[in-house]
């Protein structure tokens, strides 16, 4: 069941559209899945996550390759460095004015 489970979350179905056809609680799949290894899609990212965040981007690297390190998109990655109070790069690699007006 929890192999199936994992397949199914895996080619795009939500947890809770798995856990209902399988008549378990969407958060007890969850868990089930994260400790088999499945990284569970929109989990907010952690505090030490957040700092890794920082740090790569702080290093260089664009919103979508820190997003595709650590499993989120480049909003995630945005919206947790504007949280963290990092000045964003526009496309050109210069600091972005969106960065102090959030």
């Amino acid at each position: 069941m929890l192999d199936e489970a994992g397949r199914r979350y895996g080619n795009g179905e939500t947890l809770r559209q798995v856990a209902h056809e399988l008549g378990v609680s969407r958060s007890r799949l969850a868990d089930r899945l994260r400790e088999h290894g499945v990284v569970i899609r929109r989990q907010a990212p952690s505090p030490e996550q957040a700092l890794e965040m920082a740090r790569h981007y702080e290093q260089g690297e664009s919103l979508a390759r820190v997003g595709a390190r650590l499993g989120f998109n480049a909003g995630t990655v945005r919206t947790h460095l504007l949280r963290a109070g990092v000045s964003l790069r526009d496309s050109h690699g210069r600091e972005s004015l969106a960065g102090h007006f959030g």
